[in-house]
């Protein structure tokens, strides 16, 4: 009987995010929000049961060193790819938990602006539970600052926003963020836009999912995976040309953190894309 690998376990999560997506954009909203909370359900016992697995080979690698024996290298590489598939399975939870807070919460009496504050203030939470768990430092994530050869890359990607996200309002074409074209509340849209947007999901994407995906998967294989998820995310905007645009943009973030190593470049470029796309286009194109 085949046993199921973990990239394979990964393709199947990837279908099913993507069919609940489709089930909340086109289908029922209620139907995908149940689609979405199984997922997770599923992904929480996954990981629980990795979890038993890791315990039981960690206590027979402890029963080898105490008599005296080696560990063989085919239990340790056991024990680290297990490791591996736990950490991105309990990352993984946070993708469905996106679409989970965005339809749950009763947020429909808030302006925008405040939807995205509070939905991006519980993801956080998750987050920080899921670093600290996981006890990596931030520059793992992709927290560190570029190496100066890598300067004109990033520079390149904020700039390559501008016309991203014009290209990307003239498929959606979204209200404004914001009611007025006044400093204080363009200022506080765009420190919204990047805590609860670029930054946010730059860490879930590429800091936190993409680094274990290609030690599963592979490099290609893994950028692969995370643009894809990435994108299947935007299904609800009801628009298959936003899902092209956005796989094309999120494969860019993909090979330029892969480069880089770091998440500043496309966490600001992520930024200014939503800035054009909420503030700055339904201004100055209508």
């Amino acid at each position: 009987m085949h046993k199921i690998s973990n990239w394979e376990y990964l393709i199947i999560y990837l279908i099913l995010i993507t069919l609940a997506e489709i089930t909340v954009a086109y289908v029922n909203p209620q139907t995908g929000i149940l689609f979405h909370i199984i997922i997770l359900s599923i992904l929480f016992i996954h990981s629980g049961f990795a979890s038993k697995e890791k315990m039981s080979l960690n206590e027979l690698q402890c029963l080898f060193i105490e008599n005296n024996k080696k560990p063989s290298r085919s239990l340790q590489k056991f024990i680290n790819e297990i490791t591996k598939f736990l950490a991105i399975l309990i990352s993984l939870t946070l993708v469905p938990l996106i679409r989970i807070l965005s339809l749950v919460m009763p947020l429909a009496n808030f302006p925008k602006i405040q939807w995205f504050t509070i939905i991006s203030v519980a993801l956080y939470l998750s987050i920080f539970i899921i670093i600290r768990q996981q006890k990596l430092t931030l520059t793992e994530y992709g927290f560190r600052r570029p190496k100066r050869k890598h300067i004109p890359t990033e520079i390149g990607i904020v700039l390559l926003a501008i016309p991203f996200g014009v290209m990307e309002y003239l498929i959606l074409h979204p209200e404004p963020l914001v009611s007025s074209f006044s400093v204080e509340n363009i200022l506080l849209a765009i420190l919204i836009l990047f805590i609860a947007t670029g930054l946010m999901e730059e860490i879930i994407f590429r800091g936190m999912l993409q680094k274990k995906t290609m030690n599963i998967m592979g490099a290609w294989q893994g950028m692969l995976f995370v643009t894809i998820l990435f994108a299947m995310l935007h299904i609800g905007n009801l628009s298959f040309l936003d899902v092209l645009l956005v796989f094309f943009i999120g494969g860019l973030y993909a090979l330029v953190v892969n480069k880089t190593k770091t998440i500043i470049g496309v966490t600001a470029s992520h930024t200014v894309v939503n800035i054009m796309l909420f503030i700055v286009c339904p201004f100055i194109m209508v």
